[in-house]
């Protein structure tokens, strides 16, 4: 199976609708995965070393994105934030020599329930009805139940948009959640007791054991018995570690299950104390806490070990594809058409750049912003390096435009710088009654080759052949003496610039206008 990112020589259109603000991530809680350790962790945990893990090994991981939008199909994630977004997942699982790739193209689902889904029940009716096997299936949603993300192990992945982005590593926390690891603080979710019932001051020695809702862990989902588990409380001198918390050793303890801000060294600014009275600060580098963003930066050697042998163990299916396509190519993409701020025909924009190495598919932005922000800006999906807009836009109006190459392995490629053009009416209808089946051939066309008119004409007269610059600069002009019946006109190229031009037939009568591209 070859993966294919964005469909086979698929052309879409994105207008970014949304249905209403979109909320900050800081209106989230981080995470509503529920806590629990599976039974393979269990086993796992209890011998690690004898489990294949293979650490020098790039295992290549196949990822389908579901993404929800409003019944009337607005408010969907942007193509352009999601590319960020899974370049940010690859960089965060790098050290890990996991990868991931992108299955099949993006399914979109209009439906304004699933898009703000008020529990993880409804988010589990979503993932059953749309999940694709053999791949970590992750749903883009406006509000998933109140969390930035949650994992559930029986079902799939759903993210919040709003935390979702080039900065973010919430996806990477639910993924790892996916491959089996837990937070640092396993059992602290619903602090000392599993409803939150029970308060506690870090100041105080914390219990020896916590309570935690694991209702919502089982592999199968079962709604109608609530299943309370108990964690033992992981002590600062690392003696319980194996059997505290999430197991694994190279996590310090930690105790807060609610989102915090790192210090100057990359700690919490809550000092806790454990059962034995040891004072201790949280660390805000790990990916599967609770810091901020900006703290979080990686997965201990314990925390890898497990994901690859949970991989080759119990996901194995999920390997069936080792050999990725090639990198895209780092070099930045060379615009043809239009140059900046070029005169375009409002309603047949023409857009065009040179291909980029090993890029199969190519997004393309256009906005009346340069942020390319708002309900006004379009998204487009294509296999090839030249589109022209299906829509007209608005007459003398400055608009903005970028293209960013990828295939289904390589999202990071950088859009091209943003490219201005104006908006202009630089062609009129064929008003000259006299003439018909007005074309030129081949369009596009090669500089170094020419290009032939061939048009219909009613009746012989005399006419001027003008070949116009965007910016309306009149590049040549012949007369020529149409004759009654079939015509072709012969034009040269070979001073011509890349770029588009129209071509003039004007006579007494009017003007016939077609536009031709030379590459």
């Amino acid at each position: 199976m070859r993966p294919l990112l964005f469909g086979v020589l698929f052309f879409g259109i994105t207008h970014w609708l949304p249905a209403q603000q979109e909320k900050s991530k800081h209106d989230f809680f981080p995470c509503g995965s529920p806590p629990g350790k599976s039974e393979w962790l269990l086993r796992y945990q209890q011998n690690p070393q004898a489990h294949f893990r293979n650490m020098d090994t790039i295992l290549y991981v196949p990822l389908t994105l579901h993404l929800v939008g409003q019944d009337n199909g607005s408010g969907y994630f942007g193509q352009y934030r999601l590319l960020d977004a899974l370049c940010q997942l690859n960089a965060d699982y790098e050290e890990a020599n996991i990868q991931f790739f992108v299955e099949g193209e993006p399914r979109f689902l209009p439906n304004s329930a699933w898009n703000n889904h008020g529990d993880v029940l409804e988010g589990a009716e979503m993932m059953f009805l749309n999940n694709v096997a053999n791949t970590i299936n992750t749903y883009f949603v406006t509000d998933p139940a109140g969390n930035c993300g949650y994992n559930l192990p029986y079902a799939g992945i759903a993210m919040s948009k709003s935390c979702s982005g080039p900065s973010d590593h919430t996806w990477a926390h639910e993924v790892g959640h996916n491959l089996s690891v837990q937070h640092p603080f396993l059992g602290w979710e619903g602090g000392v007791s599993y409803d939150g019932s029970v308060p506690h001051n870090f100041n105080d020695p914390a219990p020896l054991t916590v309570t935690y809702d694991y209702t919502y862990f089982k592999d199968t989902l079962i709604v109608d018995t609530l299943i309370i588990d108990t964690a033992l409380v992981e002590l600062v001198n690392g003696s319980n570690c194996h059997i505290a918390a999430d197991g694994f050793c190279d996590t310090s303890p930690d105790y807060i299950s609610q989102r915090w801000n790192c210090n100057g060294n990359g700690q919490s600014s809550v000092e806790q104390t454990d059962p034995t009275g040891a004072k201790f600060r949280s660390d805000g580098s790990l990916i599967m806490g609770y810091s901020d963003d900006a703290c979080q930066a990686r997965f201990t050697p314990e925390q890898i070990a497990a994901m690859r042998a949970n991989l080759y163990e119990e996901k194995p299916d999920y390997l069936y594809n080792q050999t990725p396509l090639a990198a895209v190519s780092t070099s930045p993409i060379s615009v043809i058409t239009p140059q900046e701020d070029e005169l375009v025909q409002y309603d047949a924009v023409y857009l065009e750049w040179e291909p980029l190495e090993h890029a199969t598919h190519y997004l393309v932005q256009v906005s009346p912003v340069p942020s390319f922000s708002g309900a006004l800006a379009s998204e487009y999906l294509l296999t090839t390096n030249a589109i022209t807009l299906p829509e007209a836009l608005t007459l003398d109006r400055n608009y903005y435009w970028r293209v960013r190459g990828y295939n289904s392995h390589s999202f990071c490629n950088p859009a091209t710088p943003t490219q201005r053009f104006r908006t202009a009416q630089l062609t009129a209808a064929n008003s000259i009654e006299l003439v018909s089946n007005f074309r030129i051939s081949p369009n596009p066309t090669a500089s170094s080759s020419p290009i032939w008119l061939e048009f219909e004409a009613e009746k012989a007269f005399s006419a001027n052949l003008k070949l116009v610059a965007p910016t309306g600069q009149v590049i040549s002009s012949q007369a020529m003496e149409i004759q009654t019946g079939s015509n072709r006109f012969e034009i040269a190229t070979e001073t011509l610039a890349p770029g588009m031009y129209f071509l003039w037939v004007e006579g007494e009568d009017g003007r016939a206008v077609e536009r031709v591209v030379v590459r």
